[in-house]
């Protein structure tokens, strides 16, 4: 998995730094992954964290349960951080993360569809007390 974290992550840095697309941009961006297996489907995003470029793996169980995992390209994906939560609603997302194996933030989300992209906008509330706002973008299937 970490080899996969490394490849997303040099065709993040080359395809515009993992910046959130412009509309000129937006076919040039080639990064949004989807797969199906058998527990669900796994989709790769790109987006900041903060003002750090990052690279997400989400799996969307059939169960509305999601979990995955998100690295920062700057220091190679080296540092991966845990993801669990759901949907709580439509378009809605709640995300619980975790660093080595312990809890070190939540993040909402709320979800937008336009110019074929996928946007999920929200805020990482960290246990020590920062607050950071989280975008991740990909591709409609």
């Amino acid at each position: 998995m970490k080899n996969y974290f490394l490849l997303i992550a040099v065709i993040c840095v080359t395809l515009h730094s993992c910046s959130q697309p412009s509309p000129s941009q937006d076919k040039e961006l080639e990064v949004g992954v989807v797969t199906s297996t058998r527990s669900g489907v796994s989709q790769t995003y790109v987006g900041k964290v903060g003002a750090r470029a990052a690279i997400f793996i989400l799996r969307w169980s059939v169960n509305g349960n999601v979990e995955g995992q998100y690295s920062h390209p700057d220091d190679g994906g080296t540092i991966i951080y845990q993801l669990k939560g759901s949907n709580t609603a439509d378009g809605e997302m709640q995300l619980t993360e975790y660093k080595n194996g312990k809890q070190s933030a939540v993040v909402t989300l709320r979800k937008s569809v336009a110019n074929g992209l996928i946007l999920w906008n929200g805020l990482m509330h960290n246990t020590d007390g920062r607050v950071l706002p989280v975008t991740m973008t990909r591709r409609v299937d």
